[in-house]
């Protein structure tokens, strides 16, 4: 029978390390892609913003129409003859108006 050299000790730590840095930098890179996923998801405003343009082409919500959520302030006021929603989001402050169809 002929010998097979085994790995040192050494090879096997250096191995390990490696393979724990990739599923490291993986994993970290995977969380960042999710969190800002997670983050930009708008899809119950958007879905709010047309339930509420539905509700005032109906006259179904009297005009002027303040809701307070703890993401979104949303606005909906008369300006110059034309129904106008403003939309404020809390965390970065960035400020969205959509004119409405009478």
């Amino acid at each position: 029978m002929k010998k097979i050299r085994s790995a040192t000790l050494v090879e096997t730590m250096v191995a390990s390390v490696i393979i724990v840095i990739v599923f490291l930098i993986a994993s970290l890179s995977l969380n960042n892609i999710f969190r800002g996923t997670i983050n930009s998801d708008d899809a119950t405003l958007r879905n709010r913003i047309n339930e509420l343009t539905y509700f005032v082409s109906n006259e179904k919500v009297k005009v002027p129409f303040y809701e307070d959520t703890p993401l979104w302030d949303i606005a909906i006021e008369t300006q110059e003859g034309e129904n106008v929603m403003e939309v404020l989001n809390k965390k970065n402050r960035k400020e969205i108006r959509i004119k409405l169809a009478e």
